[in-house]
């Protein structure tokens, strides 16, 4: 749903005064009810209350803006809140009157950045808190549809900015963390805010070429949706226990997202064992109908989503529709009863029935927006997640006691960015420190000018910016350009066409080397890979930082960088391609191995040469990995793997312990990023290049020394064959850190299916 719609929605709710309020179980109409009776279970209690309800008031609670059941004492209740990186604009969130703002933190592709999931989870305890502050004053609702964990696999992608990157490890590791703070805090009885998990499945296009999200039909093979697209939600719904997802606007092979009984049922229900509920994206069930053509009717459309497992549509088809399918009998009162025992239960473990003085998450108030910790962690989170990716000859951090009477120009149409540092699916933030005001605020008090011409727009310019930014460099110590892209290029409906840096910016970039008294230093926001081979290989370009979309303290985050006061070490989360891939591989191939219709996808399969690979990023200190030799000394046999806990795919085969040291002359952070590299064994199992399995991100004074482990586990050696079936191979498997290459893991006897 786009921006603007969420926006209208949001007005129109504070215009009708629509604000959410709870059920009265101590002196309303349910209170005799068995729905407010905690001794019983959540599911008995939500069955006895949907089984008072008339088929039309059921009907009337299957969409996300559900009418109350005066009658009963059942208030109305908005499903449809966001909270992608702090509380959005929604129909279920609206800012004003003790609570104006809400926390806004770096874009997901910026904590995928960071490698740091302890951080990750810190952000959602801070949303989840907020969240729940802001529901108890009825700003908004307790199920909020995020995170986004479709996998980044193409950098044309409007919304890939929305996620953690393009590696299924990485993901599952983000989403993991990221529920756990959503969902679980000081209360175990309740969960803190029900999260969902979106968009399931195959989901990573928007317009592109004549083809719209609404109308794609993503072909996946068996082999790349049990390899990659699969492995996030297994960890979401699984492993996290999310309450609810998220079914697609999109086709995977033929059939409908929110009609796929095999996706909603076999695979999200039984085998990751779903404990929640299904809902549609906005309109995706009149998309069944009306662009994928997969029905005939309104009342099949009804039955086929229903009955695949689609509980709840945000829309109003089911609304329209659902009736009529019930009285021609495609559907009986049981479907409609067995949906709202998933949407109610969950409403129950929110504790949206129980009496407010008993609970921990009731007593939250503007109290708890806001406050130091989330000050201090949006700038935290912002610096952890920039990326250094060019610093010749040290030229940064830039020394603040060398600058003394110098003039510092900031040029570009970032310099003065503010909510475009937000990126999308946002609220309002307290304040936004653009990068300019971050520069500012760190020379101030010293004679150091910091000054700014904005020289060009995004993908525009005039004459007169032109030249005023040309004159403020001739007459400048030190050139900064902030350039890059924003939701005018990439957001939600709209794909790129090209990943090169926008062209006038590049001129621009090409005249500001011809009038600088020095070379440039270059900060790139963005959140998607872009072309960035002219910057990379100038010689009148010293350093080059990629900032993503850092969210409200991002101008301090970056300045803070560029003089030293942090220590970069944030990873790229992307591979970032060169401008000539668009033209190599279409946007609807979903196979992520090479072919000849494609160079390959993602750092794990791509065939060319990268601008920067996943995992790039420089420091502004130096490190040293030492390991013992004699993990990799003994082989193991793969029979005796297979008889240890039933063949459970967490099983360690081996543990690797690195000895990280800080040989430089810094105090930071380093990522240590383990990967391995399976044995080539058919050419219909093509392995990939090397695989992510474990990182760790740790702080080292300088000269200190501290040792990551990590686990190689059976789910890290099995290969996945074509038809999606899983194999324990023998062979070597070579391991790396980072780019060493430190030993090898041997497997030895018969090769065997695990699954």
């Amino acid at each position: 749903m786009s921006v603007i719609v969420l926006l209208f929605f949001s007005v129109v709710l504070q215009i009708n005064g629509q604000y959410p309020s709870f059920p009265d179980c101590q002196a309303g109409v349910l209170a005799s009810f068995p729905i407010c009776n905690q001794s019983l279970t959540s599911r008995e209690r939500a069955a006895d209350l949907i089984n008072r309800m008339t088929v039309l008031e059921k009907i009337s609670q299957m969409i996300t803006t559900a009418e109350g059941v005066p009658r009963l004492g059942l208030p109305k209740y908005e499903w449809w809140s966001e909270a992608l990186h702090g509380l959005a604009y929604s129909p279920g969130v609206f800012f004003g009157g003790d609570l104006p703002a809400a926390s806004s933190f770096p874009m997901p592709i910026n904590l995928g950045a960071t490698f740091n999931m302890r951080l990750v989870h810190q952000i959602a305890s801070i949303i989840s808190t907020e969240a729940r502050a802001f529901n108890n004053e009825g700003r908004a609702g307790l199920t909020f549809f995020t995170p986004n964990i479709n996998i980044f696999r193409d950098p044309r992608w409007g919304r890939g900015q929305e996620t953690p990157g393009e590696d299924p490890f990485l993901t599952s590791q983000y989403v993991y963390a990221l529920i756990q703070g959503l969902q679980r805090g000081d209360d175990e009885r309740y969960l803190k805010i029900a999260a969902n998990c979106k968009h399931f499945e195959a989901y990573d296009l928007e317009n592109w070429n004549g083809t719209d999200r609404h109308h794609f039909n993503a072909i996946v093979s068996d082999q790349d949706l049990v390899e990659t697209y699969l492995p996030p939600f297994k960890s979401c719904i699984q492993d996290a226990q999310v309450a609810s997802i998220m079914c697609s606007y999109n086709s995977i092979n033929g059939i409908p997202a929110c009609a796929h009984q095999f996706l909603l049922e076999t695979i999200a229900r039984e085998s990751f064992h779903l404990n929640g509920f299904v809902v549609s994206d906005c309109n995706a069930i009149s998309d069944i109908l009306h662009t994928h053509h997969y029905t005939s009717t309104p009342e099949q459309t009804v039955a086929v989503a229903l009955r695949a497992g689609t509980d709840l549509e945000c829309g109003v088809f089911y609304l329209f529709h659902m009736n009529d399918a019930l009285q021609r009998k495609l559907i009986n009162e049981t479907d409609i009863t067995q949906a709202l025992m998933r949407t109610y239960d969950v409403l129950i473990r929110l504790g949206w029935f129980d009496p407010p003085e008993q609970q921990v998450y009731r007593q939250l108030n503007k109290n708890n927006v806001d406050t130091a910790e989330a000050r201090q962690l949006s700038l935290v989170s912002a610096q952890e997640s920039i990326v250094l990716l060019k610093n010749i000859n040290g030229s940064l951090p830039l020394d603040l006691n060398q600058l003394t009477n110098k003039r510092i120009a900031l040029i570009g149409p970032t310099a003065d960015a503010t909510i475009q540092m937000q990126g999308i699916y946002h609220g309002r933030a307290p304040f936004l420190i653009d990068p300019l005001t971050g520069f500012k605020n760190i020379t101030a008090g010293k004679p150091i000018e910091v000054d700014y011409a904005r020289g060009c727009g995004i993908s525009s310019h005039s004459e007169r910016d032109f030249a005023a930014a040309v004159r403020l460099a001739q007459s400048s110590d030190i050139v900064i350009f902030f350039g890059g892209i924003d939701h005018t290029i990439e957001r939600e409906s709209v794909d790129r066409q090209s990943i090169a840096l926008p062209d006038i910016q590049l001129s621009l970039i090409q005249e500001l080397e011809k009038v600088a008294r020095s070379p440039l230093h270059v900060v790139i926001m963005s959140g998607s890979s872009l072309d960035l081979s002219y910057i990379r290989d100038s010689v009148r370009c010293a350093s080059l930082i990629w900032m993503g979309y850092p969210g409200q303290s991002g101008g301090l985050a970056v300045a803070s960088v560029v003089f030293g006061q942090y220590n970069p070490a944030g990873r790229l989360p992307i591979t970032f391609y060169p401008a000539s891939y668009v033209n190599e591989v279409s946007m609807f191939n979903m196979q992520l191995r090479p072919s000849v219709n494609s160079p390959g996808r993602t750092y794990k399969f791509y065939t060319g040469k990268a601008i920067y690979e996943f995992g790039y990023g420089l420091s502004y200190t130096t490190f040293n990995y030492t390991w013992d030799n004699r993990t990799f000394i003994s082989a193991y046999s793969i029979q005796s793997i297979t008889k240890q806990i039933n063949r459970q795919e967490k099983t360690i085969i081996s543990s690797i312990r690195i000895n990280v040291t800080n040989t430089g002359v810094m105090n930071g952070d380093d990522v240590v990023l383990a990967y391995v590299t399976p044995p080539n064994v058919s050419s219909e199992q093509v392995p990939p290049f090397k695989q992510l399995f474990g990182f760790e991100r740790v702080y080292l004074k300088v000269n200190e020394t501290k040792e990551v482990c990590f686990a190689f586990t059976v789910e890290t050696a099995l290969l996945v064959a074509h038809n999606a079936s899983k194999w324990l191979h023998s062979g070597s498997y070579r391991i790396m850190i980072g780019q060493q290459h430190i030993g090898v893991i041997q497997l030895q006897g018969q090769t065997i299916r695990w699954v």
